[in-house]
C-alpha cells in the first residue's frame, strides 16, 4: 500500500521525483527542506500567519533570512520576487506558501516559479492547503520539495505529512551537516529504495485514507473532476456570502480556492459569527493572527455536500440578521 501510494501521489502532482510519507505533519516537512537544503541563506515569501512560520523555522535553524512581505491580502508579485532576488543573490532557496489559508489567498504558483528558476534558486512549496484543491504540476514548474498535510484538501485524519523531493535537493541532503536524523531526507531515501517503506512507524491508517482519496478521484473521472468539484463549491459560497452582503478579504482575483476568508459585518466581530455559528451546529473557522476580530472562515475541504452548503449559507443569514 505505501508504495502504491507513492506511484498515486506521484501521479495526481505529476512528478517522477521521490515522494516521502512522513510520520508528521506538514510542518514537518516544512523544516525538513531548510535543514537538508539550505546552508546559510535563503528567502521567505510572507502572506500570512503560515508564511511568518515557515521563517520562524528557517530562523530557528540558524538560516539567514530575507523576508519579502506584501500588504496583508495581497499576493507576491513576480516583480518584487525579482526585485528581491536580484538584491539578494546570494540566498540559496526560496520558500513560498502557494495557498495562504490564514488570509483566504493563493498566490500565483506558476509564474512564481519560473522567477525562482531563472534565478538559478531552489523553490520550497508550502502546498499544505492547495494539493488536491488545484493542479500543481512539480515537475514542469521544477519544485524542489512540495508538502501538504493529509487532513486538508484529501479530508483524511491529520498525522501523515507527504512531499515530493527533487534529485537536487537529495544531493543538497547528502552533504548537509547537523540535519538531524528523523527528516533526514537520505534516511527516508534509502529505506525508500531498500523496500521498508519508512525508517520510523508508519501511519498506516491515513496512508490508507490517502490511498482510498486518490483512487476514489480516479474512479469520478481523474484530477479534473475533482478540482472542478472544489471550483463548483467554492462558486456557491461566494455567491451565497455575496447575497448575505458579505465580502473576502483579499484582493479581489486572488481568492483561495479551498478556504474563504470573509470580512465580518461591521455590527460583528469575526469569533462571534464563529461562536454563532458554532452553536447552531457549523464548525467554520475562525481570523487567524491580526485578522482575528476582522474576518472568519468557511473551509471547502475534504468531503462537502452542496445540500451543506445551502444550510450553512442559510443559517450564517440567519446570524448576520439577528445582530
Amino acid at each position: 500500500m505505501h508504495y502504491e501510494t507513492v506511484r498515486l501521489l506521484q501521479d495526481f502532482i505529476s512528478t517522477k521525483n521521490e515522494i516521502f510519507l512522513f510520520s508528521s505533519t506538514g510542518t514537518g516537512f516544512m523544516e525538513a527542506s531548510v535543514r537538508n537544503c539550505v546552508r546559510k541563506k535563503m528567502l521567505c515569501c510572507i502572506n500570512g500567519s503560515f508564511g511568518e512560520r515557515f521563517a520562524e523555522v528557517a530562523e530557528s535553524n540558524g538560516i539567514t533570512l530575507v523576508k519579502l512581505a506584501p500588504p496583508l491580502g495581497q499576493p507576491i508579485s513576480v516583480e518584487e520576487l525579482d526585485g528581491a532576488l536580484r538584491e539578494n543573490p546570494d540566498v540559496e532557496a526560496v520558500a513560498l506558501t502557494h495557498n495562504e489559508t490564514s488570509v483566504g489567498l493563493i498566490n500565483p504558483l506558476r509564474e512564481l516559479a519560473a522567477t525562482v528558476k531563472k534565478h538559478g534558486k531552489l523553490l520550497f512549496v508550502d502546498a499544505v492547503s492547495s494539493m488536491g484543491g488545484t493542479d500543481i504540476n512539480v515537475d514542469e514548474l521544477g519544485i524542489d520539495v512540495c508538502f501538504s498535510s493529509s487532513q486538508k484538501c484529501f479530508g483524511v485524519p491529520p498525522g501523515l505529512g507527504m512531499g515530493s523531493v527533487s534529485e537536487q535537493a537529495l544531493n543538497l541532503s547528502a552533504t548537509a551537516t547537523n540535519k538531524g536524523w528523523y527528516f533526514d531526507f537520505k534516511v527516508w531515501e534509502e529505506d525508500q529504495k531498500k523496500g521498508h517503506g519508512t525508517p520510523v512507524t508508519s501511519v498506516i491508517p491515513q496512508i490508507a485514507g490517502l490511498n482510498t482519496a486518490l483512487k476514489l478521484i480516479q474512479r469520478n473521472g481523474g484530477k479534473k473532476w475533482y478540482f472542478d468539484l472544489y471550483k463548483e463549491r467554492n462558486r456557491k459560497i461566494r455567491e451565497g456570502i455575496e447575497k448575505i452582503g458579505l465580502s473576502t478579504f483579499p484582493l479581489k482575483g486572488s481568492e483561495s480556492p479551498t478556504v474563504n476568508c470573509i470580512n465580518a459585518p461591521k455590527t460583528m466581530e469575526g469569533g462571534v459569527v464563529y461562536e454563532r455559528m458554532r452553536q447552531n451546529g457549523f464548525e467554520l473557522a475562525e481570523g487567524y493572527g491580526p485578522l482575528k476580530k476582522k474576518t472568519f472562515r468557511i473551509g471547502n475541504m475534504g468531503y462537502i455536500e452542496m445540500a451543506d452548503i445551502d444550510l450553512m449559507l442559510k443559517t450564517l443569514r440567519n446570524v448576520i440578521s439577528s445582530q
